[in-house]
């Protein structure tokens, strides 16, 4: 709770000293403008006692241990959100795709989303029911600065992120470009901050409800709400789904490792056409091999090999003018948002298996 201002507290330890009521002094201290909760924290300073002096309450501090668990666990806590956020925005997205979405970066964020919630829910677990093992020991935990700090930290977070998500809803709206996509993402903000935010405020209002006389004795602690505990089952479950769900939209590890191999190939292949084609332009003929190619500093080709047989690529002239490239890919031409930009090109799509690709020089 928060502390009283000196002033306040030195005055209530004068009146204390000459040995007015607590009563008395809660009525003059509020006939003099102080709020009844400023008296009483006032109050709660000093501890009722048989001594003939003020017997001050030892005020509750945060250790480095309290800071490390409730630091740990609202990092911990955001990343989880923003990673299940993300993840639910690629799936509305894959649902209601809008028309030339190419959707070039949904497969790094699904790997990214993925192993964030990987690693943030088992942490987040474990400090949690660590923070909470504390706090039934020792309720005074749940009023530590470090812990009101964040707290109130948070609710400020989350209440920008509704208001700021709801102006976008309503501009959008009277723009006439509420689609249902977007609501639908705007839902999914809500839920997220909306459900952080009841989490955070149905602690704050419990850390208000304890008195620095009742922190003492662990029976005092008002119950958390009935909701709570049901509103982390669904936020665990939110987030669990979204895992699961990015994970099957990545597929497995192996199919990933050769899609970016295959993806390597295609970017040798495109590095190998473009040298041939400059060794054509200042020469006026192709290359009989692709070892002519280091022969020229202009047309050299670090990649002339695949990346795991380390065989070279195949290379054979036909006339003039054209020539073949081989490779062996691993699998098909995966779709667009499987493939860096930088790797897509229709005209190297290719199956699974050797693959040749014959190209024409362009005249001049």
């Amino acid at each position: 709770m928060p502390a009283a201002p000196d002033v306040l507290v030195a005055f209530v330890k004068s009146c204390l000293e000459r040995g007015l009521s607590r009563a008395e002094i809660a009525r003059g201290l509020e006939n003099a403008g102080w709020s009844a909760r400023e008296a009483q924290t006032a109050l709660d300073e000093f501890a009722d006692s048989p001594l003939p002096v003020p017997v001050p309450r030892k005020r509750v501090s945060s250790s480095p241990r309290d800071a490390f668990l409730n630091l740990l666990s609202t990092a911990t806590l955001y990343h989880a959100a923003l990673a299940t956020g993300s993840i639910l925005f690629v799936l509305i997205d894959r649902w209601l795709p809008l028309p030339g979405d190419r959707g070039m970066f949904v497969y790094p964020i699904l790997r990214w989303a993925a192993a964030a919630l990987i690693i943030s829910l088992p942490i987040l677990a474990l400090v949690r029911r660590t923070i909470a093992r504390d706090a039934a020991a020792n309720p005074m935990a749940r009023i530590t600065p470090i812990y009101r700090a964040i707290a109130y930290f948070t609710l400020l977070v989350t209440a920008l992120i509704m208001a700021g998500n709801l102006i976008c809803l309503v501009i959008n709206f009277l723009e006439g470009d509420a689609t249902l996509r977007f609501t639908l993402k705007s839902l999914v903000v809500m839920a997220i901050a909306g459900g952080i935010y009841l989490l955070y405020s149905s602690d704050v209002r419990r850390e208000e409800a304890i008195t620095a006389g009742a922190a003492s004795q662990p029976a005092a602690l008002p119950p958390a709400p009935p909701w709570r505990a049901w509103l982390e089952r669904v936020g665990t479950a939110m987030a669990v789904a979204a895992l699961v769900a990015a994970l099957g939209l990545i597929g497995s590890p192996m199919r990933a490792r050769m899609l970016r191999l295959d993806g390597q190939r295609v970017a040798n292949l495109r590095s190998l056409q473009s040298n041939i084609e400059q060794h054509h332009a200042r020469r006026g003929s192709l290359p009989a091999t692709l070892d002519d190619l280091s022969k020229d500093p202009d047309t050299f080709v670090v990649d002339v090999a695949d990346p795991v047989t380390k065989q070279p690529y195949g290379y054979t002239l036909i006339d003039e003018r054209t020539y073949q490239l081989e490779a062996i890919f691993d699998l098909p031409t995966p779709t667009e948002g499987e493939q860096p930009q930088w790797n897509r090109d229709e005209f190297f799509k290719h199956s699974a298996g050797r693959q040749q690709f014959t190209i024409t020089v362009p005249e001049k």
